[in-house]
């Protein structure tokens, strides 16, 4: 269990850190300054004003980080063992190799109880502590200074600890067969048949789960903008308000049910279609699973817009559209990148419904790392560690390419806005 737990927070420290730290880098300083100005102290200016504004965004990140942590199944799948086995391995279990798909789905539905019921709690303490907050995209970093030695410090041991060690054993180990260093392990991922368990080599895997994953990024993006602009409105009326929340239950029933799920629903009802023999069945579970971290990701600041800004523009003449691409547009744009980042590398790994949906011709790369782990011999052992460092690589990789058109584009509005005020 010490183990699951520690790999968990390794997928997730990363995004409590981007999620609360894009709403963070916006907030206006200016409340800050004036509450230093009036006497209060730095502890007091953050504990007063800056976390009150922040809660709405660590409430979202921590609400969500529950969800994928109680519906954790690969990780749970490849380091727990026969003592830690959740509900989501053992729907796995009763699908793939007991057949018995009727305590699959009562397990399934007793899933989505719980997790209905978590979702409704996490919405009624996101409303008592939602507030429209002057968000700006042009705010200015700040500067290091010796009080956040204690935070640097902090962070720096987290990330050496339980982000940077772990990979650096991976790819150690990888470089490594039989007590000896080689590169054979990444030779041989182009092979297929002999002493490995593949029918196609890793590279046709990887580039499969690219395209899969690029598909379901658009799909999951298109979604996502599209509810994050119904859900960040405030309605006047009593049933459109509930309207609205149950709207967002159901857009977000996907995050607190495991992507087995996801992939055990799309097998017993598309199956009879014969849809599931369909290259788009992947992308649609993915996007399916990737929809509401888009919108856990756009939502807070998209709530954190103040109404009257919309109003205004409204009121100066311009139409729907204007105000759309005028208010609500740069900060779609702001955390955009970071929403297609974090969709990229959720199709790019997923693995729980994919291992239910992909064909033995067209696996992604994730089930590939398993079956290589969990097939005997030295070889597909040392062909796992090394597409598990091929799969990482690629994700971070998608990740940076996200964040550095993010930050090219916060780039370029700094120096539109500098030219205006010129």
């Amino acid at each position: 269990r010490t183990a699951v737990i520690a790999a968990l927070v390794f997928f997730n420290y990363g995004y409590v850190v981007r999620n609360v730290g894009t709403m963070w880098c916006r907030l206006d300083p200016r409340a800050v300054e004036a509450a230093r100005t009036l006497g209060a102290s730095a502890w007091r200016a953050w504990r007063t004003v800056t976390l009150p504004s922040l809660l709405p965004a660590v409430a979202s990140a921590a609400a969500t980080v529950f969800l994928l942590c109680a519906t954790a199944y690969g990780v749970v799948l490849v380091l727990g063992g026969t003592g830690a086995g959740t509900i989501e391995t053992e729907i796995y279990q009763l699908t793939a190799r007991y057949l018995d798909l009727r305590a699959a789905a009562v397990l399934s539905v007793v899933q989505l109880v719980v997790i209905a019921a978590a979702l409704w709690v996490g919405e009624r303490a996101r409303r008592a502590r939602q507030a429209h907050l002057a968000l700006r995209t042009d705010v200015p970093a700040t500067p290091l200074r010796a009080a956040d030695a204690p935070a640097l410090a902090v962070t720096a041991l987290t990330i050496c600890g339980l982000l940077v060690m772990p990979m650096a054993v991976l790819v150690i180990r990888s470089l490594r067969r039989a007590g000896h260093w080689t590169l054979a392990n990444y030779t041989d991922l182009s092979t297929t048949g002999g002493d490995n368990a593949l029918l196609v080599s890793v590279w046709e895997a990887a580039g499969n789960s690219l395209r899969v994953a690029v598909a379901a990024t658009v799909i999951a993006l298109a979604v996502g903008v599209a509810v994050c602009l119904v859900l960040s409105r405030n309605p006047r009326s009593r049933l459109l308000v509930r309207g609205v929340a149950l709207f967002e239950a159901v857009f977000m029933l996907p995050l607190g049910v495991s992507a087995v799920t996801v992939g055990f629903g799309f097998l017993i009802t598309l199956a009879p279609t014969g849809l599931t023999r369909s290259w788009w069945i992947l992308p649609l579970a993915q996007a399916v699973v990737a929809v509401p971290l888009v919108v856990r990701t756009l939502l807070p600041g998209m709530r954190a817009i103040d109404p009257r800004q919309r109003e205004v523009a409204a009121t100066l003449g311009a139409g729907p559209g204007r105000v759309l691409a005028g208010v609500d547009g740069p900060h779609l744009l702001r955390a955009g990148g970071l929403a297609a980042g974090f969709a990229l590398a959720t199709s790019l790994g997923e693995f729980g419904a994919t291992s239910f949906l992909a064909r033995p011709q067209g696996p992604t790369l994730p089930v590939v790392v398993y079956r290589l782990v969990g097939s005997p011999g030295a070889q597909n052992q040392g062909m796992g560690l090394a597409a598990g460092v091929v799969l990482a690589v690629g994700a971070a990789a998608l990740m940076l390419a996200c964040e550095r058109l993010q930050t090219r584009h916060q780039r370029r509005g700094r120096l539109i806005l500098r030219a205006e005020v010129g």
